[in-house]
């Protein structure tokens, strides 16, 4: 009996191993969360393969599994030299910065410093980094309370030892910038809802230029004595209205002779005027250094604003103008392709910007580090060709300023203004000479750039999204559940002639879009959860121009 009861016991249980054994793959619990750490770590067809998989879980489980990813506890920290293969197909150092007692289970805060002098400054050199300077610059300047919990980025440029369109400004730029924060956000446990972009000089314009154009992976921008209009040197312009719900938090100095706030204060004013909420300090005995000041404005930024300061992807109001599709919207709303609609589009004309009083330009570039300063080359039709300077002069006077340093320069020639007259001292080798006569009374601006810009106002309730479009062809909206009313929507599309009302139903979310979209980004916490792409021109009956086929152009006579 014994042995007939022992025997039923084994049959049953090789009986549950095989039944266990035989349930279909597809039916047993996938831990999602480990396969998109190996997904992470993979490359090649074993990547490819386990994105498949990913994309088969349920949304709402890998939305969970991005957000709850875990992170590696660093083998050391402080200042940290990295390399990376930027977009644009050059390899950057960067450094990072994390505090003595790091955890990777808290996230921290993220500061992206951008160094100054963008157009001049090598990757690195023997006296140090520009990427490395800035990352400590806010190490050793910030409160102590909040460097413990911020990680620090310094970016390095290059320009022009990579190339031009490397500048903080220019597309190529943005997108490395965006790139090291990525790199950053895949190692280190970053609180996606803080961080902050900060620069001076030309990294404080560069800030301006993400709130401007790619502002949705940063939560704030402090710009330390930049330009809000350098960010049109890739010769694309710039819409105050883009401004608006944007953190910005700006200071200048009185004597800064590139960009005192008598220049740059106007400027602030006008966007805030058309919906910005741009916070800014006047330093009036600072010139073109943040050194003196730098640590109570920090202090300002961590007491103040910092703790008040949050991303938001989710703005009820949108209102966005874009002359390129990659750099075509904010939040939820992108435009994604550009077409003339000419009066068919809606009437939302963008604010004019006004200029303060321009600065004057002696038309030279200098040798670097020179003293007193040495040309190096002389811009054509300038006011220093008009004077008769040539290169391989020094300048050792202006009016009656002695000339020994670049900065004493700029300072001479910021006291200028068109029209006026000058007497410049300069060496010649052994001969010393006096140069006379005057800035053009008008000086001459660069012709606005003819470009086409398409804009987007935009709302959302539940259940409606409303867009007012100007030249914006094709649109991509991002859905969040709060956009929907019972998984519905309705698109209205406006422009100058009528209105069309587009229904969806059944959006659900998608795994695919959730994973290409943290894929892309390295953000945690985007909120949407799939998108919608609308052809707004045909929706509104405008016919655009449209592009000949290869082998289609007219000919030419």
């Amino acid at each position: 009996m014994k042995k007939t009861l022992t025997a039923l016991l084994l049959l049953a249980f090789f009986a549950c191993a095989t039944v266990a054994q035989d349930v279909p793959p597809d039916a047993r619990k996938v831990d999602t969360a480990d396969l998109l750490a190996r997904y992470l770590k993979a490359e090649g067809d074993a990547k490819a393969k386990l994105r498949e998989q990913l994309v088969a879980q349920p949304p709402a489980d890998l939305q969970a599994a991005i957000a709850g990813l875990k992170f590696e506890k660093p083998a050391r920290t402080g200042m940290l030299r990295m390399t990376t293969k930027c977009p644009d197909g050059y390899d950057r150092p960067y450094w990072v910065w994390l505090p003595e007692a790091y955890d990777p289970a808290k996230s921290y805060n993220l500061i992206v410093a951008l160094h100054g002098g963008v157009t001049g400054t090598p990757l690195e050199a023997e006296d140090g980094s520009p990427g490395e300077y800035m990352a400590s610059l806010f190490v050793e300047s910030l409160p102590a309370a909040l460097r413990d919990q911020t990680v620090i980025v310094g970016a390095s440029a290059g320009v022009p030892e990579t190339h031009e369109a490397a500048a903080w400004w220019w597309a190529d730029g943005q997108r490395n910038v965006l790139h090291f924060v990525h790199e950053v956000k895949r190692r280190v446990n970053i609180d996606e809802n803080k961080v902050l972009v900060s620069g001076l000089s030309d990294g404080g314009s560069g800030s301006f230029g993400f709130a401007y154009r790619m502002p949705d992976a940063f939560a704030g921008y402090f710009p330390m004595i930049g330009h809000p209009l350098v960010p049109t040197a890739d010769g694309q312009p710039v819409f105050l209205e883009n401004l608006k719900g944007s953190n910005i938090y700006a200071f200048n100095g009185g004597k800064d002779p590139l960009y005192p706030t008598r220049i740059t204060k106007p400027l602030y004013e006008q966007a805030n005027s058309v919906g910005a909420s741009i916070r800014f300090n006047e330093h009036p005995d600072l010139g073109h250094t943040v050194n003196p000041v730098i640590k109570d404005e920090l202090k300002i930024l961590a007491d103040e604003l910092w703790p008040n300061w949050k991303r938001n992807l989710l703005p009820k109001t949108i209102d966005w103008t874009a002359t390129s599709a990659d750099r075509g919207g904010r939040a939820w709303l992108w435009i994604t392709e550009i077409s003339n609609f000419g009066k068919s589009g809606a009437d939302i004309p963008n604010a004019e910007i006004k200029m303060p009083g321009a600065r004057v330009r002696l038309g030279v570039q200098l040798v670097p580090d020179s003293s007193p300063p040495k040309i190096e080359m002389i811009v054509k039709d300038s006011t220093a060709e008009q004077l008769g300077m040539k290169e391989g002069d020094e300048i050792t006077k202006l009016d009656s300023k002695e000339i020994k340093t670049f900065d004493d320069l700029l300072t001479a020639l910021g006291e200028k203004a068109p029209g006026d007259e000058v007497s410049i001292v300069i060496r010649r080798g052994k001969e010393e000479l006096t140069l006379k006569g005057s800035f053009p009374k008008a000086q001459q601006q660069e012709d606005k750039p003819d470009v086409l810009a398409a804009r987007v106002i935009a709302g959302f309730e539940p259940g409606k999204i409303s867009i007012k479009v100007r030249n914006a062809k094709k649109l991509t909206i991002k859905i969040h559940p709060d956009m929907l009313l019972n998984g519905k929507l309705t698109v209205s599309l406006a422009g100058s002639n009528g209105v069309k009302e587009l229904a969806f139903k059944d959006l659900a979310p998608s795994s695919e879009f959730i994973l290409r979209q943290f894929d892309e980004s390295g953000d945690r916490t985007r909120p949407y959860i799939c998108e919608l792409e609308i052809d707004a021109a045909a929706a509104l009956g405008i016919k655009t121009p449209t592009k000949p086929k290869p082998g289609e152009e007219e000919d030419e006579f």
